[in-house]
């Protein structure tokens, strides 16, 4: 969540002050959200084989409900929230993966690594079969905007599939680096190989400031620098378990913030910024500028907390309503009974009395 948050505060502020110059790594932060989609998402099938009608559901409402909503109620094309079908589209693919992954072991016989690499790579055959013919021309169905976007990030979710079934054999070497064992010779390697990794990114495409040059290597790039941001955060011990609250509180309203940015913190098909306090337009002083940006933001994100909030009761109340349809389709009873212990009247009622000894605050 403090990736996301520090990464979403970037994206924002890349939009508000119009810093084209950060192009390149913006589109790192955004293939970043998607690989994170196929990582968390790979994470929590592979572990829980939980490919129900309820968690489909779940996750359509939690990605798709707000954005839909607020398009349809202001008009504005769903092309402007590009990352909503890219997120959604990730989440379907990471879930077919792992289907056919325990199809592979459970009825197939396969072992756990050979079903997730067999799966794994006729994800892949898929993706080249798509993406590298001119079957990937049936987006333009859609629209240009998605037809770009969904190259740009053809791979990031498989990207992150990948580095999901890797994620044991990862925790495995961070348990035997930042052990019980100090090994500083391990720890400064690594930290040296994920800065090396940042400047490798960016001394070979990086620095370009054409984006017509760059966007065609970026899918294949994007994981340089992703990888190595992560051997740089989790270089020490301390690292990995501290965080910033306020980074993270941005991160768990991502979806919000990125959706409302476009109609509260910005505006116009983000060409326009609002105006609330007199004199902090294009020539007013910094001052001013700032003071006002300070002000539309905290508007902005406190309607983006509510915005979650209502989103995330939305999607409870209908995960509910489906499991419930899903019963009553089945046969099943919709209300559970209590099963009673008959021994429950014999039992006497137990008071405790005792006073708990008083707690220390160091």
């Amino acid at each position: 969540e403090e990736w996301k948050g520090w990464m979403q505060f970037a994206f924002i502020m890349y939009h508000y002050y119009r810093a084209w110059s950060a192009y390149n790594w913006i589109r790192v932060f955004v293939s970043s959200y998607v690989w994170m989609t196929g990582f968390g998402n790979f994470l929590y099938f592979d572990k829980k084989k939980d490919f129900s009608i309820e968690r489909m559901v779940s996750m359509i409402i939690r990605i798709n409900y707000f954005p839909i909503l607020l398009s349809i109620c202001t008009g504005v094309s769903l092309d402007l929230y590009y990352v909503v079908p890219l997120h959604t589209v990730g989440f379907f693919v990471t879930l077919v993966t792992c289907w056919v992954s325990i199809k592979l072991e459970t009825m197939a016989g396969l072992s756990y690594w050979k079903s997730r690499i067999a799966a794994v790579m006729l994800c892949l055959l898929a993706h080249v079969l798509f993406y590298e013919t001119k079957a990937v021309d049936v987006l333009l169905f859609f629209s240009k905007e998605i037809h770009f976007r969904f190259q740009a990030d053809k791979y990031s979710a498989w990207i992150g599939i990948v580095c999901g079934m890797l994620m044991g054999k990862a925790s495995e070497y961070m348990a035997w680096a930042y052990g019980s064992v100090d090994r500083p010779l391990v720890q400064w390697a690594q930290r040296f190989l994920g800065v090396g990794l940042i400047l490798t990114w960016y001394k070979g495409f990086g620095y370009l400031d054409d984006k017509y040059a760059y966007n065609p290597v970026h899918p294949y790039v994007f994981i340089i620098p992703l990888l190595g941001w992560l051997m740089v955060r989790n270089s020490s011990k301390y690292l990995t378990e501290c965080h910033s609250t306020f980074l993270e509180f941005l991160g768990r309203n991502t979806l919000e913030t990125y959706v409302l940015q476009f109609h509260l913190f910005m505006n116009h098909s983000v060409q326009h910024i609002p105006i609330i306090i007199p004199g902090s337009g294009a020539d007013g002083s910094n001052l001013l500028r700032l003071l006002n940006m300070m002000l539309c933001g905290s508007v902005f994100v406190a309607i983006a907390v509510q915005a979650r909030k209502i989103t995330v009761s939305t999607q409870t109340t209908v995960v509910e309503v489906v499991e419930l349809m899903l019963k009553k389709v089945r046969g099943q009873p919709l209300v559970e009974m209590a099963e009673e212990d008959p021994d429950e009247e014999m039992k006497p009622m137990v008071i405790d009395t005792s006073v708990p000894e008083p707690k220390t605050i160091s």
